[in-house]
């Protein structure tokens, strides 16, 4: 989902439907896999599938210092090489090899499509609070792909 060129595009809920099926086989064939992780006395939704459902992501703000070609490793500036274009097997690209993080971000549709969310913490009293009363750091499956889909989240934040 996160590498399809427009999110309204016709492909993005075939993936999405794709995705719900992959979750509810993985849940279903591994009954005991489909843990959050615990850890600083919270829980972490780590699953790719339930957090590709959150349309969040991290946009870097920041000062580029130095870039090389991919193709001859010089300053993109003075090399004869064009950015996007094929040489021979290899794709010319703008390395950046030194900058300065300036803010990040947090927007619904990264330039970067690996730029999502890996995790998203839920402190005990949240999980307390869906679940009953229970100790603290006990495994706690997550159920989210054996149920049916309740759509994705489409942030508000940007505008």
């Amino acid at each position: 989902m996160n590498y399809l060129e427009y999110e309204d595009m016709a492909q993005f809920e075939v993936a999405h439907t794709r995705l719900d099926a992959a979750g509810q086989l993985a849940r279903g064939t591994f009954p005991k896999g489909c843990l959050f992780a615990f850890k600083d006395e919270q829980y972490h939704q780590q699953c790719p599938a339930a957090l590709a459902h959150n349309r969040a992501g991290l946009s870097p703000g920041m000062k580029v210092r130095a870039m090389q070609c991919s193709i001859c490793e010089g300053d993109p500036d003075d090399c004869e090489h064009i950015r996007g274009r094929r040489y021979g097997e290899q794709e010319c690209v703008h390395i950046i090899t030194d900058a300065e993080i300036m803010e990040v971000s947090l927007v619904g549709r990264p330039a970067q499509p690996d730029a999502r969310l890996t995790s998203i913490s839920l402190s005990t009293s949240t999980m307390q609070s869906k679940l009953g009363e229970f100790a603290p750091g006990v495994p706690v499956t997550c159920d989210r792909c054996l149920a049916a889909c309740d759509g994705v989240a489409w942030p508000s934040f940007d505008g």
